[in-house]
């Protein structure tokens, strides 16, 4: 498989087992590779080891070292990345530039049409 053919990696940080079933799903449906974890310290210690991804769906309240500081160490390790923050509380104030608010629970179009516009940007 040449680059060109290659499918986007997506790592998806969430630690709900059903919620990354479905995204994983969801994104293998629409030509996505995704990478799961459960926790955000295994996401950025995926992207310290040098993995990289298109884009990151990155649930804001979690365990652990929590959404918002994740946020920050994915964006030092992996600068210009696109990332979904995904809550079911509203953070529309960490939203800008690379990043956008999805608003759980989300229907799967609404997830689609946001990868869509953050891998255009």
């Amino acid at each position: 498989m040449t680059e060109r053919d290659a499918k986007p990696r997506v790592l998806v940080i969430d630690d709900e087992a059903a919620v990354r079933t479905m995204l994983t799903r969801a994104l293998a449906l629409w030509n996505y590779e995704a990478v799961a974890v459960a926790r955000a310290e295994e996401g950025i210690d995926r992207l310290a080891a040098g993995e990289r991804f298109a884009c990151v769906l990155l649930d804001l309240t979690m365990p652990g070292i929590g959404g918002e500081a994740a946020l920050h160490e994915i964006e030092r390790r992996s600068p210009g990345t696109p990332i979904a923050l995904m809550s079911g509380y509203p953070r529309d104030d960490l939203a800008g530039e690379g990043r956008r608010f999805l608003a759980k629970p989300f229907d799967l179009q609404t997830l689609r049409d946001l990868l869509t516009e953050l891998l255009r940007s």
